[in-house]
């Protein structure tokens, strides 16, 4: 039978036909070697050989779930820890990157600041609603119990009516028993809320509260001495009002626990609010600790540090226990060194806080050298020049070979102790690479920026992986990341970084150097403060957007044989303003117009 003549070939400079080639002994041997060379070589160096090899081209993937061409991929229900865009937004914001849709209550039921939420209308609104299509119930016992962080943090609620509004689920559970609910619940910090009204007491309480557990366990009579004068110069009243509420939130915990037990709870996070090394929050955790191993739920229901962070902690938990998958996180710390830092406002080594964020938002921790979904870059304090160098060096070498990597950065570098490490910033810009993450956080504690970071990287990596399974979702959830993206940049890096520092100091000016002028702003001073917020975060984003992000596009499948590219144009509906009347945080709306070839 005659061969077929597949055209010509050119070796060493002779010219060939495929009827006719011939190959020695000694050519084929020749390429078994060189073969294995190569296959050695690859083998040794995967990261060049990852960065190499051609990626694969996007595929849509069949999932277990209703499919529909408008419909969301699954729906959560969510009663936030307050108003704030950090603990409502972000976690909607971060549900759409797996396109799930998360609901949550009017605002106007949840406060304000120092005006507690409406706990009656709340439960109301809990109760009606159709929970038909449901996953999860994510309830903040704070919200549910006292109307809110702030107002869990005085004593205005007692503790018969709050452990009264903790009936709802029982009520819940028996009429929808089949829907998973996940609670997390503070344990109070060691300084009261700062307002105008606890400026003259906010830092003399809190030290108070540091002693109170300190001078016990180590007996220093400088500190005893100290501790003494604080009982002197801070008024009972004061005194009695935090430990009443320290008092009344242990015990609604501990209620908490039972109603975990019992079944009316199904999964629970204790998050420790802004905590000192020492402090009576500490004994609060002992005696939480203690009920735990009584019930045998000590491997169940973790305590660690963080607050705000927790809904979106558990929205990431509650979507990936509905597709019963855990995602293997890989940590990638700056320095050894680091693993050690308490971080500022927690009491325990950053590696527990890691650990812990991981766990609480369905992840695990494994080695870099087992398989991984996705690694955690974490830049922390203790790190030398040059560890920072080969962290950078690894990190941006992650990044460009196409794999999923995450950033939280913990740094808080002065002198805004908020917000982007500007070192790494600067990277990012010189390489464009802002786009590129699975997710990134920079704000506030490490609590809160990992509890940001890894959440957003496990509703990214896990709804690729898992997820995509038609085009106008995979389109949605693009969309989505990169908003989230853009918003976290904003958020972390320009408002901390450039704009609150501007207007904070001169907010401080006008006030002849009152650290405390933006604990909580005068109308006048706040209508203020927002014109200035917005005029100049607006300048500062649309730069950045038109440098970063605009006109990039995004390849999402191949659909009867043509490459589909989503394609970013712009930013539309922009809104920035101040949620409360202070400079700590700033709530930013945008969409961003696109276009799908």
């Amino acid at each position: 039978m005659k061969p077929r003549n597949f055209g010509r070939l050119r070796y060493c400079g002779a010219s060939l036909t495929t009827d006719h080639v011939f190959i020695t002994f000694a050519a084929m041997k020749l390429f078994r070697q060189l073969a294995i060379l190569w296959l050695v070589f690859g083998l040794l160096t995967p990261g060049i050989n990852a960065q190499t090899k051609p990626k694969p081209r996007p595929q849509l993937k069949p999932v277990p779930m209703n499919k529909g061409p408008l419909g969301a991929a699954g729906y959560l229900t969510l009663v936030p820890l307050d108003d704030r865009p950090a603990v409502g937004q972000f976690a909607q914001m971060i549900g759409a990157i797996a396109d799930h849709q998360v609901t949550m209550p009017p605002r106007e039921l949840l406060g304000r600041f120092t005006q507690a939420g409406d706990t009656a209308k709340l439960a109301e609104w809990l109760k009606a609603q159709d929970y038909s299509k449901t996953d999860a119930l994510i309830v903040s016992l704070d919200m549910l119990a006292y109307g809110g962080l702030v107002a869990s943090r005085v004593p205005n609620t007692t503790l018969d009516a709050a452990v009264a509004r903790l009936e709802f689920f029982r009520w819940f559970k028996q009429k929808y028993p089949r829907v998973p609910v996940y609670v997390f619940s503070t344990i109070m910090r060691v300084a009261p809320t700062a307002t105008a009204k606890t400026r003259g007491t906010h830092d003399k309480l809190a030290r108070w509260a540091e002693l109170m557990d300190r001078v016990p366990k180590t007996g220093e009579q400088k500190l005893a001495d100290e501790l003494t004068l604080l009982k002197r110069e801070l008024e009972p009243q004061v005194i009695q009002d935090y430990l009443a509420a320290r008092k009344r939130n242990l015990q609604v915990n501990l209620a908490a626990l039972d109603l975990y037990r019992a079944g009316q709870i199904d999964e629970m996070i204790l998050l420790q609010d802004d905590a000192r090394q020492y402090g009576l929050h500490r004994q609060d955790q002992d005696k939480l600790r203690e009920r735990l191993q009584q019930l045998k739920l000590d491997a169940k229901i973790p305590i660690y540090n963080g607050a705000d962070e927790g809904a979106l902690s558990l929205t990431s938990r509650a979507v990936l226990d509905k597709y019963s998958s855990k995602l293997r996180v890989a940590v990638v710390y700056s320095s050894e060194k680091s693993k050690q830092v308490i971080a500022p406002f927690e009491d325990h080594p950053l590696q527990f806080t890691v650990e812990h964020q991981v766990y609480a938002a369905g992840g695990v921790i494994v080695e870099e050298t087992e398989p991984y979904d996705y690694k955690l870059f974490v830049n922390a304090p203790e790190t030398t020049q040059s560890e920072f160098n080969q962290f950078v060096g690894k990190l941006l070498a992650e990044l460009k070979a196409g794999r999923w990597v995450v950033l939280a950065d913990v740094l808080f570098p002065a002198p805004h102790r908020s917000g982007a490490d500007e070192r790494l910033i600067e990277i990012l810009k010189r390489e464009k690479l802002f786009d590129m993450f699975a997710g990134y956080a920079a704000w506030n504690t490490a609590g809160n920026t990992l509890g940001t970071a890894i959440p957003q990287a496990n509703m990214r990596v896990f709804y690729r992986q898992k997820l995509n399974d038609l085009l106008e979702r995979s389109t949605r959830t693009q969309v989505a990341q990169l908003e989230f993206l853009l918003h976290r940049f904003a958020g972390d890096y320009l408002y901390h970084d450039v704009v609150r520092p501007a207007v904070n100091e001169r907010l401080r000016a006008a006030a002849a150097n009152d650290g405390t002028v933006t604990y909580e702003l005068t109308p006048e001073k706040y209508a203020e403060a927002n014109r200035e917020v917005e005029t100049k975060l607006r300048a500062e984003l649309e730069q950045f957007f038109a440098e970063y992000f605009q006109g990039r596009t995004y390849p999402l499948a191949f659909q009867r044989g043509q490459e589909r590219v989503l394609k970013i144009n712009g930013l539309k509906d922009l809104k920035i303003y101040l949620p409360w009347a202070r400079t700590f945080e700033v709530a930013v709306e945008f969409k961003l117009d696109h276009t799908l070839n």
